[in-house]
C-alpha cells in the first residue's frame, strides 16, 4: 500500500495518522486477527490445533504401522544432509556474523517497554534457558562424545595419518565444543530476540509466526501463518518425542546399574521405557499445570543446581590441575581453529567410491559430516521454534544485549566447562584403563590381571574396567588409588560410559549414579514441560492456555512417545527423529527470512526506516493477490477477494514473463524523467521470454533423452542449460523489479529482488505491473520535512 500524508501538523487528522499501527491485522477473532474459537474459557486456534494433532498422529501411525517407515524417513534425512551441507554450514556462520551489527546498533533495545524490568532474576533466568536448550544431551553425550571423536568416529582429525594420541584427544574436545557451542545457541538466541521484541515491545502474539510479521504483514495471521505454526508444533513434538525415548533409554541403563531394575531386561526393555516415559510425562504435566512461575521455574532451578554439583564433584575429585590445563589449552585451540571448522563441509570426504573419493583411505568417513555436524545443525534449527519461543517467554524486560549474554555467551561458556571437564576426565580414565591392561600383559602375561569384577550390572558391550593398584613397579608411577575402578570406552556402550565415569570416584559410584539419574529425569521433565508450554502458546495464538489445553498437549507428547516405542521399539524413534531433522531445512530458510524481519522491525523502532504512514510499500505484496484466495475461503468472505487484474497478471506472467516485464518497464517509463528507451525495453522483454522458453525446452529435451533407449550423454546434460536459462531470466526480472523499487523508494535490497524473482517470478511480475499503475511519491523530501510538512 502507498502510505502518504498531505496535511499540516495542526490538521485534526494528524494524531490519527501518527497512531496508524505498523502491523496490519488479519480477519479472525483472535489476537491480531488470528483464527480463534472460544469454548467457555478455552480459547484456541482451531485450524492450527486440529491439523497439527492430525499431522502428528498421522506420522506416528505411519511410523508404527509401516516397517519401512524408518528407512523412508532416513532416506529423507540423508537426502537433506547430502544435498544441503553447504547451506546448513553457511547459514550458521551468517547468523553468528549477523549478531555483531545487531548488538552494536540495537543492543540497548528492550524486549518490552522502556520502563519494564526483567521478569526473572538472572540465576533463575539462566537455569531455565540452560535446561530448555540442552536437556538430557548433557549427560548422554557429556563423557562419550569427546571419546568418540578422538577414537571411534573416522573424521578429518583422528584419521589424518599423522596425529598422535594427545592431538586426537584435543581434536575430540574441539569438535564436541563446536557442536555444543556458539553454533548451537545462536539459533535459539536470534529466535528469542525476534519473538520477544515483537511480542513484548510491539504487542504481537507470542507464537512463531510472529517472527515473520514485518515481512509477511497481514498474511502472518492468515493461512500462511497457520501452516507455519502447524509445522512448528509437529516438529516440536516429534523432537521432544525422540528426546523422551533417548532419555528413557539412559534412565533404564542407570537403574539397571543401580539394581533398581533386573539385569536381564532385554525382552521388557521397551515396556520399562514406556513406564518411565509415562511417569516423566505425569511429572511434566504437573509442572505445566503448576505454571511457569512455580512448576517449570522450580524444576529447572533444581536440575541446574544438580548439574553444577556433578561438575564440581568431578572437578574436585579428579585431577583438578589436569582439568584446568585441559580447559585452558582447549579454549585456545578452539578459538584458533573455530573459523576453520565453522566453514568446513568435508567436501572431498563426502565423495563416494568411484565418484572422487580419496584413494589413500585417510580423512573423514563419507558419512561422518552428515551423521554428526549436519545432524546437530538440523537438530538445533528444528528445535529453534521450541527453545527460542520459551526463551522469549522468559526474557521480557531484558535488553537485546542481556538476552545475547544469557542465551548465547554464558551458555556457550558453561557448555565449554561441562564438556571440557567431563571430557577431560573421560579421556584420562580411558588412558589409565589401557595402561593397566598393558601392564598386566607385560608384567603378568595377562591383560586382565587388574580386571575389576563388579557385582553390579554392566552390559557385555561395555569396555573393561580395572582396579587401580596403589603401587606398581613402574618408574614415576604415582596415582590416587581411591579413583578406581577405571574403564575403557566402548562405542557400543556410549550411553552407559557416563555411569562408568561416575563410578570411579572414592567409592561414591552408587550415589553419583543416582544423582545423575535424578538430574536426567529433571532435565527430561524441563524439556517436556517447556515444550508443552510452547505448544500451548502456539495453539492458543500466543496467549496463556487454559489448564485443560496444557494437559492435552503434555499428555499428547508422552502418548506419542509411548505409542512409538511400544509399537516399534527404539528403532521407531529414528523415524520421528528424522522428521524433526528434515524439518530443519525449511526452518533454515525461515530463519534467514526472520533475520531480515528482525532487522526491519528494529530499524523502524529506532527511526532508521520510515514508519508505515511515512513510506511507500508495494501496492501488491508478494503474499497478496492470488495467494489471498485460500484466506477468502477460510474466513468465509471476510477477507476481500483479490482484484481480477492481479490474478490475470499472475497467470499471464506464468506463461509470458517477457511480455509482462516489457509492460512493467513501459509503464515505469511514463513516470521517469529519463526513461529506458523502447529498444532496450523490447530487448529485455524478448531476452526474458527467450530464456523462459529455453528453460522449458531444455527440460523437455533432457527428459526425452532420459527415456530413449539409445542414451545420449549430451542430451542427458541439457537440464543444466535449463536451469542456467531460468537463473538468467530471474536476473533480468530482478533488474526490472529493482528499477521499479528505486523509482518508488520502496524499502528492500537487490538480494530480495533476485530471490523474489527466482522463487516467485509470476507474483513478482504481477507486483511490478500493479505498482506502475500509481504515481511515484517523492518520499525522500517528504520524510526529510516530516509527513505533515508538505502540502
Amino acid at each position: 500500500t502507498v502510505h502518504v500524508s498531505g496535511c499540516h501538523r495542526s490538521c485534526p487528522r494528524a494524531t490519527a495518522m501518527e497512531e496508524v499501527e505498523e502491523y496490519e491485522k488479519g480477519y479472525g477473532k483472535g489476537p491480531y486477527g488470528t483464527r480463534e474459537v472460544s469454548l467457555c474459557s478455552i480459547r484456541f486456534n482451531p485450524t492450527v490445533s486440529a491439523l497439527a494433532a492430525l499431522c502428528l498422529w498421522g506420522f506416528v501411525a505411519y511410523a508404527v504401522l509401516d516397517e519401512k517407515s524408518s528407512s523412508v524417513f532416513g532416506a529423507w534425512m540423508s537426502w537433506v544432509t547430502d544435498k544441503f551441507t553447504w547451506f546448513y554450514i553457511i547459514s550458521q556462520d551468517y547468523w553468528l556474523l549477523y549478531l555483531f551489527p545487531l548488538v552494536y546498533y540495537y543492543g540497548d533495545m528492550k524486549l518490552g517497554k522502556d520502563d519494564e524490568e526483567p521478569e526473572y532474576g538472572d540465576l533463575t533466568y539462566l537455569a531455565m534457558v540452560w535446561c530448555a536448550g540442552v536437556a538430557i544431551g548433557l549427560i548422554f553425550y557429556g563423557a562419550s562424545e569427546p571419546m568418540i571423536h578422538a577414537m571411534n568416529g573416522k573424521n578429518r582429525y583422528n584419521n589424518d595419518g599423522y596425529s598422535n594420541e594427545n592431538q586426537r584427544a584435543q581434536y575430540g574436545l574441539h569438535i564436541t565444543m563446536f557442536h555444543w557451542g556458539f553454533m548451537a545457541w545462536i539459533v535459539y538466541c536470534l529466535t528469542a530476540i525476534t519473538m520477544g521484541f515483537l511480542a513484548y515491545r510491539k504487542g504481537l502474539p507470542l507464537c512463531f509466526r510472529t517472527t515473520l510479521a514485518p515481512v509477511l504483514g497481514r498474511a502472518t495471521w492468515g493461512w500462511l501463518g497457520d501452516v507455519l505454526d502447524i509445522v512448528t508444533i509437529v516438529t516440536i513434538v516429534a523432537g521432544l518425542t525422540t528426546s523422551l525415548g533417548i532419555g528413557a533409554k539412559q534412565i533404564v541403563e542407570g537403574c539397571r546399574r543401580l539394581g533398581f531394575l533386573p539385569e536381564q531386561l532385554e525382552d521388557q526393555l521397551t515396556q520399562t521405557a514406556c513406564w518411565i516415559i509415562g511417569i516423566v510425562t505425569m511429572c511434566a504435566t504437573a509442572s505445566v499445570v503448576a505454571g511457569l512461575d512455580f512448576g517449570i521455574k522450580s524444576v529447572s532451578y533444581v536440575a541446574f543446581m544438580l548439574g553444577n554439583f556433578l561438575i564440581l564433584v568431578v572437578f574436585c575429585l579428579d585431577e583438578t590441575w589436569y582439568i584446568l590445563n585441559v580447559l585452558v589449552s582447549s579454549l585456545g585451540f578452539h578459538l584458533q581453529h573455530i573459523i576453520e571448522i565453522s566453514f568446513d563441509t568435508d567436501a572431498f570426504a563426502q565423495l563416494r567410491p568411484g565418484n572422487g573419493q580419496p584413494n589413500d583411505g585417510l580423512g573423514a568417513d563419507p558419512s561422518w559430516m552428515n551423521g554428526w555436524t549436519i545432524f546437530y545443525w538440523g537438530w538445533w534449527i528444528a528445535w529453534a521454534p521450541f527453545v527460542g519461543t520459551f526463551m522469549a517467554r522468559v526474557s521480557r524486560g531484558r535488553t537485546i544485549k542481556q538476552v545475547v549474554l544469557y542465551t548465547l555467551t554464558i551458555p556457550c561458556g558453561y557448555a565449554f566447562l561441562w564438556f571440557g571437564t567431563f571430557g577431560a576426565a573421560a579421556i584420562r580414565m580411558d588412558r589409565r584403563a589401557t595402561f593397566l591392561a598393558e601392564m598386566g600383559l607385560k608384567m603378568h602375561n595377562n591383560s586382565n590381571y587388574f580386571l575389576h569384577s563388579s557385582a553390579g550390572f554392566r552390559p557385555s558391550t561395555a569396555g573393561n574396567c580395572y582396579n587401580v593398584p596403589a603401587t606398581l613397579n613402574v618408574t614415576d608411577y604415582a596415582v590416587n588409588p581411591y579413583v578406581t575402578p577405571v574403564c575403557n570406552f566402548a562405542g557400543a556402550d556410549s550411553n552407559g560410559f557416563w555411569f562408568d565415569l561416575m563410578n570411579q570416584y572414592y567409592g561414591m559410584g552408587t550415589f553419583l549414579t543416582f544423582v545423575s539419574i535424578v538430574t536426567t529425569v529433571l532435565y527430561f521433565v524441563t524439556s517436556s514441560d517447556s515444550g508443552s508450554l510452547v505448544v500451548d502458546l502456539i495453539a492458543a495464538n500466543g496467549r496463556e492456555a487454559h489448564v485443560s489445553q496444557r494437559v492435552f498437549w503434555a499428555v499428547t507428547e508422552g502418548a506419542v512417545a509411548i505409542a512409538t516405542v511400544a509399537s516399534g521399539g527404539f528403532d521407531s524413534l529414528s523415524g520421528l527423529q528424522a522428521v524433526s531433522i528434515v524439518m530443519g531445512l525449511p526452518f533454515t530458510f525461515i530463519l534467514m527470512i526472520m533475520c531480515t524481519s528482525l532487522w526491519r522491525a528494529l530499524k523502524i523502532e529506532a527511526g532508521d526506516m520510515p514508519k508505515i504512514n511515512r513510506r511507500t510499500d508495494w501496492t501488491l505484496p508478494l503474499y497478496g493477490g492470488i495467494f489471498d484466495l485460500p484466506e477468502v475461503a477460510l474466513t468465509c468472505g471476510r477477507c476481500p477477494l483479490p482484484s481480477r487484474k492481479s490474478i490475470v497478471d499472475f497467470f499471464g506472467a506464468l506463461v509470458v514473463p517477457g511480455y509482462v516485464l516489457y509492460q512493467a518497464l513501459t509503464g515505469l517509463s511514463r513516470h521517469q524523467k529519463e526513461p529506458m528507451t523502447l529498444r532496450v525495453r523490447a530487448i529485455l522483454g524478448a531476452l526474458t521470454q527467450f530464456l523462459f522458453m529455453a528453460f522449458i525446452g531444455f527440460h523437455a529435451a533432457s527428459a526425452t533423452y532420459w527415456w530413449m533407449v539409445d542414451q545420449d550423454a549430451v542430451g542427458h546434460g541439457l537440464w543444466a542449460f535449463a536451469w542456467i536459462s531460468y537463473i538468467s531470466m530471474a536476473g533480468f526480472l530482478a533488474f526490472g523489479r529493482h528499477q521499479i523499487r528505486r523509482a518508488y523508494s520502496i524499502e528492500g535490497s537487490g538480494m530480495e529482488d533476485f530471490w523474489s524473482s527466482l522463487l516467485l517470478y509470476p507474483q513478482a511480475l504481477a507486483q511490478m505491473v500493479s505498482q506502475i499503475a500509481s504515481e511515484p511519491i517523492a518520499r525522500a523530501k517528504a520524510v526529510e520535512e516530516g509527513p505533515f510538512d508538505t502540502l
